[in-house]
């Protein structure tokens, strides 16, 4: 019987009964990023390694936050060892940003991976990406 339906409704079409839940566990999957932090003239360098994602992302905006809470903050993330970056990723380098300028500081996008140059490609972001 199908919800909203009369009992005595016959149809010519088999209606599928449903059948015992199916409950698929999927194993958590471990992410790898790794945040290494330079002082350089000027500012401060971030060097990610890794997978940007939404497991390693509050990690990033984290540090990211603390980096450009410093005065005068001149941030650059260097991009040039991040293997895969997807939504939530791009989610914490647009808010960081946006941060960064809302604040008179700079944080720039440097020496991206083509993954990484495709996705800013995608999204309609490829002009924030330094060579």
């Amino acid at each position: 019987m199908v919800a909203g339906r009369d009992a005595r409704c016959v149809s010519p079409v088999n209606i599928a009964q449903p059948r015992d839940l199916i409950v698929i566990t999927i194993p958590a999957v471990a992410t790898q990023l790794s945040i290494t932090r330079r002082d350089e003239a000027g500012g401060v360098v971030l060097a990610l390694s890794g997978e940007l994602d939404v497991v390693s992302a509050p990690e990033l905006a984290q540090r990211l936050d603390e980096a450009l809470a410093e005065a005068d903050a001149h941030v650059k993330l260097d991009l040039a060892e991040l293997a895969f970056v997807d939504s939530a990723g791009v989610s914490v380098l647009i808010k960081a940003k946006q941060d960064a300028e809302s604040g008179g500081r700079t944080l720039v996008l440097a020496r991206p991976t083509e993954q990484v140059r495709r996705v800013f490609a995608l999204v309609g972001l490829a002009d924030w990406l330094a060579g």
